[in-house]
């Protein structure tokens, strides 16, 4: 009989060790793949990582030779705190005046500066937008230069008293002044 405990204790021991091995290679993993990525290398892949989401359908297929200071951020989004993609660059100006018409008749609303709950809350129906994760590291609002424009800002639920909670907001961010075009989405 003690051969025979002593022989499970050793297989419950092992399955401890290996389902606890197993545990820490998972959060390992998964904290690997839940990090921003802002390597313009891998923009393709996001975007298709995206593209059933229709979140993405304005952004460019490629990133124009043409296109100068590219700047780049994705993240995936987790549990409770939201996904995003931007691609950021500068262009020449006729090109971001052309991109700057386009968006003003595509455009629900738009806003001067702020971030993604600047405009919800100086207006009653005020839609969330996205915030600057190509500006740099501490930057949280947009400066005055940039319009934000929004194309497309849906609630999670309407009318459930937290509307913006889990929401999607797409768009651009053009600055006339710095000749910068952003593309944007955000699910949160």
């Amino acid at each position: 009989m003690k051969c025979a405990l002593k022989w499970i204790g050793g297989i419950l021991g092992f399955l401890v060790l290996t389902v606890g091995l197993g545990f820490i290679w998972i959060v390992y993993s998964s904290n690997k793949s839940l990090e921003t990525i802002d390597s313009i290398d891998q923009y393709q892949g996001v975007l298709i990582d995206w593209k059933a989401s229709g979140l993405v359908d304005h952004f460019p297929r490629s990133v124009p030779s043409r296109a100068s200071n590219v700047k780049f951020s994705s993240f995936p989004g987790y549990l409770q705190g939201g996904g995003h993609v931007q691609l950021r660059m500068e262009l020449p100006e006729a090109e971001v005046k052309r991109l700057y018409a386009d968006a003003t008749e595509l455009a629900m609303q738009h806003q001067d500066g702020g971030n993604s709950v600047t405009l919800i809350n100086e207006c009653s129906e005020g839609l969330s937008s996205t915030s600057p994760h190509t500006l740099g590291t501490g930057i949280y609002e947009f400066p005055d230069d940039y319009r934000i424009f929004i194309f497309q800002a849906k609630p999670y639920k309407k009318g459930s008293g937290h509307d913006w909670n889990h929401g999607v907001s797409k768009g651009m961010v053009l600055s006339l002044q710095r000749n910068e075009v952003l593309y944007y989405a955000e699910r949160w």
